[in-house]
């Protein structure tokens, strides 16, 4: 299949049209993936592109995908806009956003035995979201599951947040955090909460092998249904006051993982 002669040269082009509808979020069901390592992490984890679009002088670099995908070349200069991104990659994908799960589906994610899980309660910044569930893969979470009332999990930023790992970490939906926790609790799963003050000191803390990380908003914030839950605090010297919640929660992570290693 010759992908060089595949190359459009018109800004007007039907193709480009919809590329742009749906990188400004008007395609429901849809996402416009941009840049090659985010789009081959994709590709790599099952999920197959409506179209690729990739610029012209770029177009070598994907003879080695499958020669079924469409493919389209793209002229100097008309990839620019078609996303979020201020300067074009050379890379972009129409993408079915990835299928979230349901809280039935924890049973199955779980199993019976050591597991953690991050939770995520009211995170505003899609690409905290994304950055969280990237360390949440790499502190080898079963899981994780995003309550209602923050950012969605598969829009582009939280993916392009992610480098990857909302591709491939199970990503469970509640509609109800209350729900949520219960339905967490019912598994024998221990659930902690991130306190920016007042919480068991981190190093103190004794993580269980099932254990549940509830990451909450930037500003620190605990929503009354993870009162109940054990706080959980980074100590911290000097004048500092709090951290970014992302390196919060990679330190949170990475303390509860040892928990879940011991269990096994």
């Amino acid at each position: 299949m010759d992908r060089q002669a595949e190359v459009i040269r018109s800004r007007t082009n039907s193709v480009l049209k919809r590329a742009r509808s749906v990188g400004r979020g008007k395609e429901e069901g849809l996402v416009l993936v941009e840049g090659e390592r985010l789009i081959r992490d994709a590709l790599a984890a099952g999920h197959v592109p409506e179209l690729l679009l990739v610029a012209e002088d770029q177009m070598p670099s994907v003879r080695d995908l499958d020669p079924s995908l469409d493919v389209r070349g793209c002229a100097a200069g008309l990839m620019d806009g078609l996303g979020a991104l201020k300067t074009a990659p050379g890379f972009a994908g129409i993408f079915q956003v990835p299928q979230a799960l349901g809280l039935g589906d924890l049973v199955a994610l779980l199993g019976e035995g050591p597991a953690l899980v991050l939770g995520v309660a009211g995170i505003a910044d899609p690409g905290n979201l994304g950055a969280l569930v990237r360390v949440a893969e790499a502190a080898g979470a079963a899981c994780v599951v995003v309550a209602s009332g923050g950012a969605r999990p598969f829009g582009p930023k939280a993916l392009r947040g992610s480098m990857g790992s909302l591709f491939r970490v199970p990503v469970v939906e509640a509609s109800d955090l209350a729900d949520a926790v219960s339905a967490l609790s019912s598994l024998g799963v221990e659930q902690c909460v991130a306190a920016t003050r007042g919480g068991k000191d981190l190093h103190a803390h004794p993580f269980t092998p099932r254990t549940a990380l509830w990451m909450t908003s930037e500003t620190g914030e605990v929503p009354d249904e993870l009162q109940a839950c054990k706080g959980v605090t980074i100590p911290m010297r000097g004048e500092v006051e709090s951290l970014n919640v992302t390196v919060a929660g990679a330190l949170l992570l990475y303390a509860a993982s040892g928990g879940a290693e011991h269990g096994r």
